[in-house]
This record gives C-alpha cells, structure tokens and sequence, in this order.
C-alpha cells in the first residue's frame, strides 16, 4: 500500500483545521490506551469486543454505545496508521470547505452510514458478519472521501511506494483515484475477496459522504471559496472542455452505485429468510493458578465474548485468545454442562467432581454452578467456581502437559442468539436495506445533478 496526499488546496488559507487534528489526536489516544497490554501493536480482545459494532446487538439497546465507540478503535498499527494519514490528507481540506462543526456532523454521520450499511448488506457478506466486531475510522473516513470527491475532483493526489528499495511516486487526480478506489471496494465486496474487511461498510460512508454534502453545506462559505478558484475551472472549460468529473468518472459512479443499491434490494428480500446459527456467550473469569507444590504463580482477571456456531451442537466460530476463558470453556465442554439436550429450557444448581479428557489429557473438574439453559439445551447463564488441572504445551514432547492446579470464579451470559428466521435482526437488515438503497439515490442524484455545482476545486 502506498502512502498517498494532497497536492493542492483552497488557494486561500480559511483556517485551522482543529476538528481534524483533534480526531487524528483521539483516535490515536484511544489506539495506546486499547493496545497497551498487546505492546502497542494490536487492540487487546477485550477492547474489541467492548466496543466493536457486532450488527447482531442493534437488536439490544444497551449495546447503541458500540455505534460510536467502534468508529474510534483499530485492530493493529497500520490500521491506525493509514486511516489517520488519509483522514489527515483529506479531512484537512474537507474541514476548511466546510467549516469545522459541519464537518464534524459529516464525519460522525458518514460513520453511523457505514454502519448502516454494514448491517445491511448481511446476507451478502454471509451471515458471520452479523456477529464479528466491526472497527475502525475507515467508514468515517470514507465519507470525508466521498465529499472530497464532489468538492475537489479536479486536484492532484500523490502516491509514493516503494519498488525494490526505490521510492515511486504517481500523481493522480482526485477523481480518478477515489473512483477507482470506491470500485474497488464494492467488487471485492460482491467478489467475497474482503479478506475480513468491512468493504460495504467503506462504499457506505462513502456514499453516505456523497449523499450527505448539499445538507451540511455552508451555502455563503462555498460561495466564497467557489469565487476564489473560478478563474481555474473556467480555464479547465475553455481549453479542455471539461472540468471536475467528467462524463466518463459519471458514468463509472453510477453505474458503481447502481451496483450497490441492486445490492440492497437483494438485502432486502434475502433478509427474511436471514437466519444465522450463532450464539454469543460473555464469559468473565477471575483465576489463581498454583504450582504442584501449591505455591500460588499468577492470578488475574479476564473477559471474553466466545462465538459458538449451533449446528449439531455448538461449536467454536474462531479460537478463544484469554487462556482462562479458554480454559473453563474447554472443561465445561468436557463435562458436558455446556450442551445437553436433557437440560433444555432449564435452571438447575450442578455440581460434578470428575475427570474429563481435554486436548487428550485427563484432567480432574470439580465444579459449582449455577446454570440455565435455553430451549436447544446450550448454556444461557452460568455462574460458579471451577478446580481443575491446568495445562501447557511442551514442545519437546509435542504434546500438552498438566503444570498444576486452576481456581476460576466465573460468570457466563448470553450476548446473543440468532437462530430463527425472520427475527429481529431479520427485519433490521431489512429496514437498513432500504435505507441504504435510498443513500444511493441520494448519492447518485448528487454526482449527475448536483456534481457542478458543488465542486470547489474542479
């Protein structure tokens, strides 16, 4: 990936761009604060799944914060990296068009699009995107994007890559390189190559950008500045016949566009019979982990959202980072108090001292709990203390091997289940389906119609 910025602004200096500098600012405050305990090189697991948007909890009031809280997460350093350098390169010129409490409104809103798409687009990506953590500025960032294109289409971008230890720079124009990029997005979304990006949430806040520009506009503030840089695309007219997109960039984004509604409607319709066999366990363990000569070694708390796929039983969708989490799923999966279809729909103490085979060692549970179960018999809630052996890996054997004694206080609760059709978030997708096709008339009716009138930069 290149690095690429802007060559060209305003022709007139507005003013500072504080609303850029203090976004760039939070989100990398955020970053360190949500990294620390990883080295600073990615988000910590309990971070993201506090607050990553999980399209599965729009159906929960309680988790709305996720809406905003995920636009200010990253997963690793050059995510944060590349989007505070885009929002830096672009969001400064947007801002100073704007005005900084517009663009702030653009920002914010082009991120609840992203999302919004996001959600949408569902029973496109395949229904495991309803319960994977969605974050990052990328949507936000997007919609700066999507202005920048109607306000600035004619200015010179730069991007500077490295080809065999050399520096090479290209220069493009503002309307060819975000074309292409907004493309790009939208056929590795249908082409399912995302690679688990969040793509149509990308096309989203950029569309949402689009869609959103005449609105928060200041109308005597684009006067002025379209004043300023009149002369230049009056030249652009006159001797090339063209300025800002022209017919071909046009022709590109409607059609793009048209793509991505056509997605929508089939959002819409394919909605429901959405029906995703997930469930979504909290677990949180306190642990005190003792020597064979009962010293105690480490303690500590950890907490973890467990994705469980439910198809002949439940099963894990990724593998689980917080090795006491780990560990008491492994046993309570062991023992069998995890699925039974014998304590379906029911509440019930259990206690049990046995020993069970995990990783083909056996171990000894001793546990107390009390549990519920919901009406496939998989766990709903769980709270209890757990005694068990614990285990690590020898590598010189290539095997695991007991390394001593576990106590683990824990708590287990339901974040959420999805498993009927025609549901909840059944008809959630379906509603942001039809909003988001509306985004894109929106966004569409802005390039054909509007596009003139709104470049500052042509």
């Amino acid at each position: 990936m290149g690095v690429i910025y802007t060559q060209e602004g305003l022709g007139v200096r507005v003013g500072r761009s504080w609303v850029t500098t203090a976004l760039v600012v939070i989100n990398v405050i955020a970053y360190l604060l949500t990294s620390w305990e990883n080295s600073l090189l990615e988000i910590s697991e309990r971070w993201l799944w506090w607050g990553g948007f999980v399209p599965a909890y729009l159906v929960d009031p309680r988790q709305a914060y996720r809406l905003l809280t995920s636009m200010f997460l990253h997963a690793n350093l050059a995510h944060i990296f590349f989007n505070m350098l885009y929002l830096y390169n672009f969001g400064r010129l947007v801002e100073q068009a704007l005005g900084s409490k517009r663009y702030l409104a653009l920002y914010i809103l082009s991120g609840l699009a992203a999302e919004l798409f996001h959600t949408a687009f569902i029973p496109v990506e395949g229904p495991l995107s309803a319960v994977i953590p969605a974050i990052g500025a990328s949507g936000a960032i997007s919609g700066v994007l999507g202005a920048y294109l109607l306000l600035f289409p004619g200015s010179k971008l730069s991007m500077c890559f490295f080809y065999l230890f050399f520096p090479v720079c290209v220069t493009w124009s503002a309307a060819a390189y975000l074309i292409f990029w907004f493309v790009g997005q939208v056929l590795q979304g249908y082409a399912g190559a995302s690679a688990g990006v969040a793509v149509f949430a990308h096309a989203g806040g950029f569309l949402g950008g689009m869609a959103l520009l005449p609105y928060v506009l200041d109308r005597e503030r684009h006067s002025v500045l379209r004043a300023l840089t009149a002369s230049q695309r009056v030249f652009k007219y006159l001797f090339l016949g063209s300025a800002g997109l022209g017919r071909l960039g046009k022709l590109v984004l409607a059609v793009t566009i048209a793509a991505v509604a056509a997605g929508g409607v089939y959002s819409a319709v394919a909605a429901r019979q959405l029906s995703v066999p997930i469930k979504i366990l909290a677990f949180s363990v306190s642990y005190k982990l003792y020597e064979p000569g009962g010293n105690l070694v480490d303690y500590g708390y950890e907490s973890e959202a467990v994705v469980l796929r439910l198809e002949r039983g439940p099963s894990l969708v990724a593998p689980i980072a917080s090795s006491s989490v780990r560990i008491v799923y492994n046993r309570l999966e062991a023992a069998g108090v995890l699925y039974d279809r014998a304590l379906a729909g029911t509440a019930k103490a259990i206690t049990l001292k046995r020993t069970v085979i995990v990783q083909r060692v056996p171990v000894n549970v001793n546990l107390s709990m009390e549990a519920s179960y919901d009406e496939d018999g998989v766990l709903d809630s769980a709270k209890g203390v757990m005694y068990t052996t614990v285990l690590v890996y020898d590598y010189a054997r290539g095997a695991y091997v007991p390394s001593g004694e576990g106590e683990f206080s824990f708590e287990a609760g339901t974040l959420a289940a999805l498993k009927r059709e025609g549901g909840p978030l059944s008809l959630a997708v379906a509603a942001l389906s039809l909003a988001a096709v509306a985004v894109c008339a929106v966004s569409l009716d802005n390039v054909l119609r509007k596009s003139g009138e709104l470049e500052i930069l042509a």
